[in-house]
């Protein structure tokens, strides 16, 4: 995909406190706290063949499509080209990606997705990522990893989930109003996922223009928890 959401890959969501950081009792929105009569339909993010990871990338997808539509009913996915003249049909959800089974479990993004999202007469891109949470990562500079604002974060919100999980909410503004929004919940096996969405939107950056992007913070956050509660460890 031709926009690239250099945030996704520094945010630096690795200490507490800082200027801009303000927390939050609990989240609106997402996934309620699970029923502990009902059947777990819950999954656990599998990496170790290619198959188990191609069927945990197919299980995302799907999660992520049903959160977006309960979370966004009025919003819609649409394609978005990553070329001059390119086309594509809409109404498909972004496909999951993962890393190579030997590197899946470890990596710095295990699985990752992109799409188009037109909601409220605005284009954007949606971008979803799964992280390696403090001590996951084989790499020394990513062991930091936590789900807690930066100290340099301009506005970041801390919060908590339904279920317990701990939560950030990352606005970054830009002269035309808010740019992005970038929602990051805990998992239960230490990773992070991250939701982010920009109102940029293809290869040329069409929707720059906007005052903001196509789903509001709390939609934005709401899907993310909502995926979030659907992995277990």
């Amino acid at each position: 995909m031709a926009v690239t959401l250099s945030v996704i890959t520094a945010l630096g969501l690795s200490m507490t406190g800082g200027t801009g950081v303000s927390s939050l009792p609990s989240v609106a929105g997402g996934a309620s706290a699970p029923d502990s009569t009902a059947p777990d339909t819950r999954f656990v993010l599998v990496a170790n063949s290619e198959e188990s990871a191609a069927a945990t990338a197919k299980r995302l997808s799907e999660a992520l499509d049903a959160a977006f539509r309960k979370e966004a009913p009025g919003a819609k996915w649409i394609f978005e080209p990553s070329g001059p003249h390119e086309t594509g049909p809409d109404g498909q959800p972004p496909k999951l990606l993962y890393k190579g089974a030997k590197d899946a479990p470890k990596s710095l993004e295990m699985f990752a997705g992109d799409g188009g999202v037109l909601n409220r007469g605005r284009k954007g891109h949606l971008h979803l990522g799964i992280f390696p949470g403090k001590g996951v990562s084989d790499d020394p500079a990513n062991q930091d990893g936590s789900v807690t604002c930066s100290p340099t974060a301009q506005e970041c919100k801390e919060g908590t989930a339904p279920n317990g999980a701990k939560t950030t909410l990352l606005t970054i503004s830009d002269d035309g109003g808010v740019g992005e929004y970038v929602a990051a919940v805990g998992l239960p096996d230490g990773r992070i996922l991250k939701i982010a969405n920009t109102k940029a939107f293809g290869v040329e950056g069409a929707g720059a223009a906007q005052d903001g992007p196509p789903l509001t913070s709390d939609q934005v956050m709401g899907i993310a928890i909502n995926v979030a509660s659907q992995i277990k460890a």
